[in-house]
């Protein structure tokens, strides 16, 4: 049985299309998770202390000034924390009333990830399609 087209020019054509595609939106996926990390702010790392107020169950830190802060403990970190438990905490520099219990490196950790991957496979099938053609 004969293939309709010539396999070496299959897998040439596959490869371009996997450059292509592996390339372009990499590039554009590690892109966007970079601006995600970048537009989150900058994050300042700190300790609070879970608390009881009269609102609930609050999350109280000081910031670089010595002011003191609050917010509501509604994670899903701090939600079941009884009061005086001790906590890792961001705030936003210039905004520090808001605050996060997860790292911010996290942000568009996915995106960067994929973005590599596919950059990753789009170098591999241009080396395997620059190979092909010599074939």
């Amino acid at each position: 049985m004969r293939w309709p087209v010539d396999p070496i020019s299959f897998f040439g054509i596959l490869t371009e299309i996997l450059t292509v595609v592996g390339l372009v939106v990499g590039a554009a996926l590690f892109i966007v998770g970079l601006g995600v990390r970048g537009f989150s702010g900058q994050w300042v790392k700190t300790h609070a202390v879970i608390a009881a107020s009269a609102a609930g169950t609050v999350i109280r830190w000081f910031d670089n000034v010595g002011d003191v802060h609050e917010c509501p403990a509604d994670t899903h970190e701090t939600h079941l924390l009884t009061p005086g438990t001790d906590v890792v905490l961001w705030f936003r520099r210039r905004a520090p009333e808001r605050c996060r219990t997860h790292d911010p490196e996290h942000d568009g950790k996915g995106l960067r990830l994929t973005g590599i991957v596919l950059l990753g496979l789009g170098v591999v099938a241009g080396i395997v399609g620059i190979v092909l053609m010599f074939l």
